[in-house]
Protein backbone atom coordinates (compact mmCIF):
# COMPACT_ATOMS: atom_id res chain seq x y z
CA UNK A 1 0.00 0.00 0.00
CA UNK A 2 1.23 3.60 -0.63
CA UNK A 3 -0.23 6.51 0.33
CA UNK A 4 0.03 10.17 -1.44
CA UNK A 5 0.19 12.80 1.02
CA UNK A 6 1.35 16.79 1.20
CA UNK A 7 4.93 17.21 2.42
CA UNK A 8 3.16 19.47 4.78
CA UNK A 9 1.67 16.89 6.88
CA UNK A 10 5.92 15.56 7.53
CA UNK A 11 6.14 18.65 9.61
CA UNK A 12 5.57 19.67 13.16
CA UNK A 13 2.87 21.95 13.45
CA UNK A 14 4.74 23.92 16.07
CA UNK A 15 8.63 24.00 16.49
CA UNK A 16 10.36 24.53 19.42
CA UNK A 17 12.62 27.79 19.05
CA UNK A 18 15.52 27.86 21.22
CA UNK A 19 17.62 31.09 22.07
CA UNK A 20 20.81 29.61 22.94
CA UNK A 21 22.40 32.78 24.43
CA UNK A 22 19.99 32.42 27.32
CA UNK A 23 22.14 29.20 28.36
CA UNK A 24 25.72 30.58 27.60
CA UNK A 25 27.53 27.55 29.39
CA UNK A 26 25.58 24.87 27.68
CA UNK A 27 26.80 23.19 24.99
CA UNK A 28 24.27 22.63 22.18
CA UNK A 29 24.63 20.58 18.75
CA UNK A 30 24.80 22.97 16.54
CA UNK A 31 23.41 21.85 12.83
CA UNK A 32 24.22 24.66 10.47
CA UNK A 33 24.43 24.65 6.52
CA UNK A 34 28.54 25.15 7.32
CA UNK A 35 28.30 22.37 9.59
CA UNK A 36 26.41 20.25 6.75
CA UNK A 37 28.91 21.11 4.54
CA UNK A 38 31.84 20.07 7.00
CA UNK A 39 29.85 16.77 7.58
CA UNK A 40 29.23 16.69 10.70
CA UNK A 41 27.54 19.37 13.24
CA UNK A 42 29.22 21.97 15.65
CA UNK A 43 29.55 21.37 19.63
CA UNK A 44 29.45 25.02 20.70
CA UNK A 45 28.48 27.18 23.79
CA UNK A 46 25.21 28.95 23.61
CA UNK A 47 26.99 32.01 24.30
CA UNK A 48 28.57 32.00 20.62
CA UNK A 49 25.11 31.67 18.89
CA UNK A 50 24.00 35.13 18.06
CA UNK A 51 20.28 34.56 17.20
CA UNK A 52 16.91 32.13 17.79
CA UNK A 53 17.60 28.40 16.41
CA UNK A 54 14.84 25.58 15.84
CA UNK A 55 15.12 22.26 18.54
CA UNK A 56 15.69 19.31 16.76
CA UNK A 57 15.03 15.39 17.58
CA UNK A 58 17.00 12.06 16.86
CA UNK A 59 15.23 11.12 13.28
CA UNK A 60 14.75 14.81 12.38
CA UNK A 61 15.45 14.91 8.97
CA UNK A 62 16.43 18.75 7.40
CA UNK A 63 16.20 20.23 4.13
CA UNK A 64 18.12 23.77 3.41
CA UNK A 65 16.33 26.38 1.84
CA UNK A 66 19.51 28.84 1.18
CA UNK A 67 20.60 28.55 -1.89
CA UNK A 68 18.66 25.48 -3.11
CA UNK A 69 20.96 24.81 -6.42
CA UNK A 70 22.92 23.16 -3.78
CA UNK A 71 21.33 20.07 -2.83
CA UNK A 72 21.28 19.43 1.25
CA UNK A 73 18.99 17.27 3.18
CA UNK A 74 20.35 15.80 6.94
CA UNK A 75 18.86 13.51 8.85
CA UNK A 76 19.34 14.25 12.73
CA UNK A 77 21.58 11.11 13.94
CA UNK A 78 23.68 12.31 16.87
CA UNK A 79 23.93 10.41 20.16
CA UNK A 80 25.50 13.09 22.04
CA UNK A 81 23.54 14.25 24.89
CA UNK A 82 23.64 18.24 23.91
CA UNK A 83 20.68 19.96 23.00
CA UNK A 84 20.31 19.84 19.39
CA UNK A 85 19.26 22.91 17.39
CA UNK A 86 19.43 23.85 13.69
CA UNK A 87 19.65 27.05 11.38
CA UNK A 88 16.47 28.19 10.66
CA UNK A 89 17.15 27.78 6.80
CA UNK A 90 16.06 24.16 7.57
CA UNK A 91 12.78 22.99 7.05
CA UNK A 92 12.14 20.97 9.08
CA UNK A 93 10.40 17.24 8.58
CA UNK A 94 9.36 14.99 12.07
CA UNK A 95 6.94 12.27 11.83
CA UNK A 96 6.36 8.72 12.39
CA UNK A 97 5.25 7.91 8.92
CA UNK A 98 8.72 8.21 6.99
CA UNK A 99 11.93 6.22 7.62
CA UNK A 100 14.66 9.65 8.05
CA UNK A 101 16.75 7.75 4.72
CA UNK A 102 13.56 6.77 2.57
CA UNK A 103 12.38 10.93 3.21
CA UNK A 104 15.98 12.17 2.58
CA UNK A 105 17.05 9.87 -0.65
CA UNK A 106 13.43 11.47 -1.77
CA UNK A 107 14.25 15.10 -1.35
CA UNK A 108 17.70 14.60 -3.29
CA UNK A 109 15.90 13.34 -6.57
CA UNK A 110 16.18 15.38 -9.62
CA UNK A 111 12.31 15.12 -9.50
CA UNK A 112 11.72 17.14 -5.87
CA UNK A 113 14.73 19.55 -6.83
CA UNK A 114 13.69 20.68 -10.01
CA UNK A 115 10.09 21.31 -8.26
CA UNK A 116 12.15 22.87 -5.42
CA UNK A 117 13.86 24.93 -7.59
CA UNK A 118 10.79 26.27 -8.99
CA UNK A 119 9.81 28.16 -5.59
CA UNK A 120 12.75 30.15 -4.97
CA UNK A 121 12.58 33.86 -4.19
CA UNK A 122 14.95 36.31 -3.62
CA UNK A 123 17.48 38.41 -5.44
CA UNK A 124 20.47 36.37 -6.26
CA UNK A 125 23.18 34.61 -5.22
CA UNK A 126 23.05 34.02 -1.18
CA UNK A 127 19.82 35.71 -0.93
CA UNK A 128 18.12 33.01 -2.75
CA UNK A 129 15.41 30.68 -0.98
CA UNK A 130 13.36 28.14 -1.92
CA UNK A 131 10.09 28.87 -0.23
CA UNK A 132 8.99 26.50 2.80
CA UNK A 133 5.27 27.16 2.01
CA UNK A 134 5.17 25.85 -1.48
CA UNK A 135 7.10 23.02 -0.70
CA UNK A 136 4.46 21.90 2.23
CA UNK A 137 2.39 20.98 -0.42
CA UNK A 138 4.52 18.91 -2.69
CA UNK A 139 3.11 15.43 -2.86
CA UNK A 140 5.51 12.31 -1.56
CA UNK A 141 4.49 8.51 -2.10
CA UNK A 142 5.11 6.92 1.13
CA UNK A 143 5.04 3.42 0.68
CA UNK A 144 4.82 1.23 4.35
CA UNK A 145 7.70 2.10 7.01
CA UNK A 146 9.15 -1.54 6.10
CA UNK A 147 9.14 -1.17 2.42
CA UNK A 148 10.43 2.67 2.84
CA UNK A 149 13.22 0.83 4.97
CA UNK A 150 13.92 -1.67 1.86
CA UNK A 151 13.92 0.71 -0.38
CA UNK A 152 16.49 3.27 1.41
CA UNK A 153 18.43 0.11 1.77
CA UNK A 154 19.40 -0.64 -2.13
CA UNK A 155 19.76 3.15 -2.79
CA UNK A 156 22.29 2.89 0.42
CA UNK A 157 23.84 0.11 -1.51
CA UNK A 158 23.83 1.23 -5.00
CA UNK A 159 25.40 4.40 -3.55
CA UNK A 160 28.29 2.57 -1.51
CA UNK A 161 28.66 0.86 -4.85
CA UNK A 162 29.18 4.25 -6.48
CA UNK A 163 31.77 5.35 -3.99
Amino acid sequence: MIEVIELGKLQPIKNNSVDPSKFTLEKFEYYSIPAYDKGAPDIVYGETIGSSKIGLQLNDVVLSRIVPHIRRAWIIESTTKHRKIGSSEWILFRSNRFYPKYLRYFLLTDEFNRKFMSTIKGVGGSLLRADPKQVSKFNIALPLLEEQKRIAAILDAADLHRQ
